[in-house]
C-alpha cells in the first residue's frame, strides 16, 4: 500500500441501527448509498469533534528502551547532549540501560494490540503485556526474553532481527457518537433520495416564509450551524465532547523529544 497523507477518519464509525429504523441492522446488507451516507456522516462528525474518535490500525517498527553505545541500522537526526547528530535506531536521547521489563513504547491512545512480529514470527499473546501510561503505553515482554536493541528499518519485518507491532490506535466511538452518526447518515441518505420526505437537513435556501412564519436556513457547507439549527440532539453531543471547539487532536512537538518510530496507518482490517 503506497504512503499517503491521512486526512480524515480511517474507517466509518459504527452505527447504532436503532437511530435509522429503515436501514438493515447488518452493515453487510447496506447498499452503496447507505455506506456513502455513513462515510460522509463520519467525516463530518470526525472533523467537528477535532478527530478525537475512531480507531486506526497502526503498524509500528519500534526500538527497545535499552541500547548499546553504538548500534547498526538506520539513523535518524536528533538532539543529543545539546548537539545535533545522527542517532542509531534503538538509542534514545538520554543514557539508557536494560530495564527489568524490557519494554518498548507505543504511541497512543493504544486500544488493543493485534499482533507482534519478531524476526518474521508472530509471538503468542502470552509473550507480552500492554502497560497503559498517561500518554501511550509500554509493551513489555513477559516470557523472559527481551526486544531487540535495534533493527534495520530498511528491511521488511520478516527479516532476522526485525520487530513490528500491529495495534489499534485511537479512542473507540462512544454510544453518543454511534447514535449521532446513525441519525446524520440517515438524513444524508434521505437528502440524496428523490421523493424522500421528512428530511431534517436544509437544501441551501436562506429564508422561507410560510403561514406568516419566517424560517432562516443556513447555506450548504456550514455543518456546525446546520446541526445546531436542524438537528440539535447531534449538535448537543458535539458540544459536549468538543466545547472549544478544537479542529484537531492536541499534540506535543519538541526538538528535545526522540524521533517517532517508523509506522504505517491503515483502516482496521485492511489488507496490506
Amino acid at each position: 500500500m503506497p504512503d499517503q497523507v491521512q486526512d480524515g477518519p480511517c474507517a466509518p464509525w459504527p452505527v447504532d441501527p436503532s437511530c435509522c429504523p429503515g436501514w438493515p441492522d447488518d452493515p453487510g446488507e447496506w447498499t452503496e448509498d447507505h455506506l456513502a451516507a455513513v462515510q460522509e456522516a463520519t467525516d463530518v462528525l470526525w472533523r467537528l469533534t477535532g478527530g478525537r474518535y475512531g480507531l486506526c490500525e497502526e503498524v509500528e517498527r519500534p526500538c527497545g528502551i535499552r541500547c548499546a553505545a553504538s548500534s547498526p541500522g538506520r539513523t535518524s537526526p536528533g538532539l543529543g547532549a545539546g548537539h545535533w547528530g545522527e542517532t542509531p535506531c534503538g538509542c534514545g536521547q538520554t543514557r539508557c540501560g536494560c530495564t527489568p521489563r524490557c519494554a518498548i513504547y507505543l504511541h497512543g491512545p493504544v486500544h488493543s494490540v493485534l499482533a507482534v512480529r519478531h524476526a518474521g514470527t508472530e509471538l503468542p499473546t502470552t509473550a507480552y503485556a500492554v502497560l497503559p501510561r498517561a500518554v501511550g503505553a509500554l509493551l513489555a515482554r513477559t516470557d523472559g526474553a527481551c526486544w531487540p536493541h535495534h533493527q534495520d528499518l530498511t528491511l521488511p519485518d520478516t527479516a532476522p532481527g526485525t520487530l513490528s507491532v500491529t495495534y489499534l490506535r485511537g479512542l473507540e466511538v462512544p454510544i453518543g457518537g454511534r447514535r449521532a452518526v446513525g441519525r446524520l447518515a440517515c438524513e444524508i441518505d434521505k437528502a440524496c433520495t428523490p421523493g424522500a420526505t421528512g428530511c431534517a437537513l436544509p437544501r441551501g435556501v436562506r429564508t422561507v416564509q410560510r403561514e406568516g412564519v419566517t424560517y432562516d436556513i443556513v447555506p450548504d457547507g456550514d455543518w456546525a450551524e446546520t446541526l445546531r439549527t436542524h438537528m440539535p440532539h447531534i449538535y448537543s453531543w458535539v458540544q459536549l465532547v468538543n466545547p472549544t471547539p478544537g479542529q484537531q487532536r492536541p499534540a506535543v512537538y519538541s526538538l528535545d523529544l526522540p524521533p517517532a518510530p517508523l509506522s504505517r496507518r491503515y483502516p482496521p482490517g485492511a489488507k496490506r
